[in-house]
């Protein structure tokens, strides 16, 4: 019989900061573009203000993690079914804030889709397999 392995929530919690912090700057852009921010100010200064962001993020989550190693390595479920919401989220606002990366850096706007398209059904193929293999969730079940 071969048993899934289960995965402490030290390394759940690693994969969702791994991958917020790669798509930090793309979130960031979302939502300076939701607020018409790039009327106000140019785009790089908001890319600029992205990526100070995003550092004071990655060492301040990384800080956190290392200090809370021990805690959630002590904590198991048999499902990380909020956490992989939380992945599902980010990786969303992630390929959207792509799409707008994109206009900002003066592609076409009728492009945006040949980007934002395939690169959601990668990032959702990647997802799925995280999911399985992680997370302990069967998208194709109930």
């Amino acid at each position: 019989m071969n048993r899934k392995r289960v995965y402490s929530l030290f390394q759940i919690n690693l994969i969702l900061f791994i991958s917020s912090s790669v798509l930090m700057i793309p979130m960031l852009v979302v939502i300076a573009y939701i607020f018409d921010l790039h009327l106000i100010t140019s785009t790089t200064i908001i890319i600029a203000i992205s990526a100070i962001v995003t550092l004071f993020y990655f060492f301040l989550g990384l800080l956190y993690i290392i200090l809370k190693k021990e805690h959630f390595k002590r904590k198991l479920k048999p499902t990380y079914i909020k956490e992989f919401s939380t992945l599902f989220i980010i990786n969303a606002l992630g390929v959207l804030g792509t799409g707008v990366l994109f206009i900002y850096l003066g592609g076409p706007e009728k492009y945006v889709p040949h980007v934002i398209i395939p690169l959601f059904l990668v990032s959702y193929l990647l997802i799925f397999v995280a999911g399985e293999r992680f997370f302990n969730i069967n998208l194709l079940k109930k």
